[in-house]
């Protein structure tokens, strides 16, 4: 027996309409943002440069870039897309880019500047060897600072953050072979925390100024108690220190240290401290004080 399919399909209203699929075809071919990959790699470079240039961008402006890149490209507005925070997290995804807090101040720095200094570096290190090359630099360690970020079901009201510090002073030479013992420098003579016994005692090396901080003094004295350690060793050393006022000194006293300053305006690129090894030491300051 030969079953007739389109009465068949009558019969049990299973018949689709022809405008009923065209209506449905309609819904789809709805007018919708079509990719744009020349606007998008437009966009790209635009941030990649200002990336290079050190410009600050955040997710708005990439968004209002887009759009503009839109109407120099004379782009119908019926084919671009919304440029939403939903584009901008695909877009983001997409290449890699993500937000992220800027740090010191390298970004201010003339690449010119930077190249000269290098190559000033370089002339003065020449006639040292890695071991004979060191670096001394400061920095603020504030002792009783609290996490500033908390493990929580909830969000939780900050504290007023404790503004005690010490200054640090680290000196290390270029192939790692030769760590100086760290200078800490605070306001008191005889910090009760001592309980009467000196520094020298408890091991460690201790100054102190009115503020804190390192001054032409103390810089001095820690040159001659390191100068004293060289000449015992019989060693010439080279110790490069930044361009700051404290750090001038009398060359002619000190035998076997020549004291070189980093270029001025250098030091966020030139810094070798700043590379990790203050931060190293912070951080496993801070291990131990858990």
């Amino acid at each position: 027996m030969v079953v007739d399919v389109t009465q068949f399909q009558a019969e049990t209203d299973q018949r689709i309409a022809v405008s009923t699929i065209r209506a449905d075809n309609k819904v789809r071919s709805i007018d919708r943002p079509v990719a744009l990959p020349a606007v998008e790699e437009s966009v790209l470079a635009w941030v990649l440069k200002c990336e290079e240039l050190g410009v600050c961008i955040t997710g708005e402006l990439i968004r209002k870039q887009a759009s503009a890149t839109c109407d120099q490209m004379n782009v119908p507005v019926s084919q671009r897309p919304a440029f939403s925070k939903g584009w901008l997290y695909k877009f983001q995804v997409k290449h890699g880019l993500t937000s992220k807090l800027q740090h010191g101040e390298a970004a201010s720095v003339s690449p010119a500047l930077v190249a000269e200094g290098r190559q000033q570096m370089k002339a003065a290190t020449s006639g040292y060897s890695a071991g004979n090359i060191f670096n001394m630099d400061e920095t603020a360690f504030f002792f009783c600072l609290s996490p500033h970020r908390s493990i929580t079901r909830h969000r939780q009201p900050g504290t007023k953050k404790s503004n005690k510090r010490i200054t640090v002073a680290l000196t290390t030479n270029a192939d790692g072979t030769d760590v100086v013992d760290p200078l800490f420098i605070a306001t008191a003579a005889r910090p009760r925390c001592f309980n009467g016994v000196a520094a020298s005692d408890l091991g460690f090396n201790y100054m102190y100024s009115k503020k804190g901080w390192m001054t032409g003094g103390l810089f001095n004295t820690y040159l001659l108690q390191m100068n004293q350690r060289m000449l015992a060793e019989d060693r010439k050393v080279l110790l490069l220190v930044d361009n700051a006022p404290p750090h001038r000194s009398d060359d002619e006293s000190l035998t076997n240290i020549k004291v070189k300053m980093l270029p001025k305006n250098t030091t966020a690129h030139l810094q070798p401290q700043d590379a990790g090894i203050i931060a190293s030491f912070k951080a496993k300051v801070k291990q131990r004080q858990l």
